[in-house]
């Protein structure tokens, strides 16, 4: 005011600007550090997320392992009573058959193990996820599983619709607690006791069964042949995806590891 009144207007104008450009300095580094903080909030955020998915990652490998441990075996299985079949000079028991048999009538629940990834999904945090080459191989992997999901669910429906009609003609008296010694029973309860009451019970009926003749129908073989396709199959799309796991697990490993590539506050 003493500036304008003195007719000063030119000091006026200059102390009016060093004003403004004061505010202005003074808004670019209140922005700056909001900013700071927000990038190292966010880097924070991404950080977690990609260590949550290491560790659902390892669960998964665990169930992928126990995947294709629990397929081996139903080929082992597989592979002994079609040989069985195509060589009927060979000896061959009731109880034997039933130890071979026997974990056939088992499935593998399929598991995911995904909470890191869905939480983050419908928090809004992927729009905090720096790194969008890793999220978006991520969905893929995660939505992939509907795959697996179907592939490990048909073998419970071909149980039912094919396996059981077909053993249905077999007496049940021959299954004892030597039978379940092949059953792989992953993720299910222990069934010990089932087959051990079952032998208690025992069976006093005169029930025979001419073995070599069931076993050299058509629709014996033919559902052997189908099972041991399907669970091959089911082993190379498990590996396929176990393969997959570990690329993605490396691109995070790297990724949080190298300073270079880290989300760095600016």
């Amino acid at each position: 005011q003493n500036l304008l009144m003195e007719n000063k207007t030119g000091k006026y104008l200059k102390y009016a600007i060093g004003e403004i450009v004061l505010v202005v300095i003074g808004i670019l580094i209140a922005l700056s550090i909001n900013n700071w903080n927000e990038a190292k909030k966010n880097y924070q955020i991404e950080q977690n997320f990609f260590r949550d998915v290491l560790d659902d990652f390892q669960k998964d490998r665990s169930e992928m392992v126990n995947n294709i441990e629990f397929f081996e075996n139903r080929i082992e299985q597989l592979r002994w009573l079609l040989y069985k079949v195509r060589h009927p000079k060979e000896d061959l028991y009731i109880f034997e058959f039933r130890e071979h048999i026997e974990p056939l009538y088992y499935d593998m629940p399929p598991i995911s193990y995904s909470s890191a990834f869905e939480a983050a999904k419908s928090s809004g945090t992927f729009e905090k996820i720096k790194n969008k080459d890793i999220l978006k191989t991520l969905t893929q992997y995660y939505t992939e599983f509907s795959e697996i999901d179907a592939l490990l669910k048909s073998t419970l429906r071909i149980i039912e619709g094919q396996l059981e009609p077909i053993m249905g003609r077999i007496p049940q008296s021959s299954i004892q607690l030597s039978s379940s010694k092949k059953v792989v029973s992953i993720n299910q309860y222990d069934n010990t006791s089932f087959y051990q009451l079952l032998e208690e019970i025992g069976d006093e009926r005169d029930i025979s069964i001419d073995l070599k003749s069931f076993i050299q129908k058509p629709e014996f073989e033919s559902y052997l042949t189908g099972d041991l396709g399907r669970s091959f199959n089911s082993i190379y799309n498990i590996k396929s995806r176990l393969e997959l796991l570990k690329n993605i697990e490396k691109s995070i490993e790297s990724y949080l590891n190298d300073p270079s590539l880290h989300i760095n506050p600016e």
